[in-house]
């Protein structure tokens, strides 16, 4: 339970906005400095501010850029596992175990990198990031949040 609600409170703090956009060419999600920087003026981002972000963001990338290849090689790893003629359950589920801790660590440093971005920016820059972030999804109803399952097909449900 009080993961939960570190989750939710770690989630109402970056506002989604940094998980609300598809991915782009890397792959990977936007990051809130992408964000950001599209919308500084609009926020009113000073250049200071605006270095501060970026090297925030490069550090976090440089930081997950080892769980980000390791959680690669454990799904080439689950995929050779799968692809036996007579796949063994339980080195399946471990697998996927493992895959399920290395994604979470993962996601703990982006959140880490979030609000770290997130302490930069006044009470009203917060405020209107969670605009920004309204009017995209108000926008883009058909983007999934958090951007795991990208484009929803029309007839999917909820």
């Amino acid at each position: 339970m009080k993961r939960y609600a570190l989750f939710v409170l770690a989630l109402s703090l970056c506002a989604g906005a940094a998980l609300a956009e598809p991915p782009h060419d890397g792959g990977d999600r936007p990051g809130i400095e992408r964000i950001l920087e599209r919308h500084a003026e609009r926020l009113q981002l000073d250049d200071a501010t605006r270095a501060q972000i970026r090297a925030l963001a490069e550090a976090g990338r440089a930081k997950s850029a080892p769980q980000r290849e390791a959680l690669r090689l454990l799904h080439d790893e689950m995929h050779a596992l799968l692809t036996a003629d007579a796949p063994e359950e339980a080195a399946v589920l471990a697998k996927a175990e493992e895959i399920g801790r290395a994604e979470t660590a993962l996601h703990k440093e982006r959140l880490r990198t979030m609000l770290a971005i997130r302490a930069l920016l006044t009470p009203e820059q917060r405020r209107e990031l969670v605009r920004i972030h309204e009017e995209f999804r108000a926008q883009h109803p058909d983007w999934r949040h958090g951007g795991r399952r990208g484009w929803r097909d029309p007839g999917e449900r909820e």
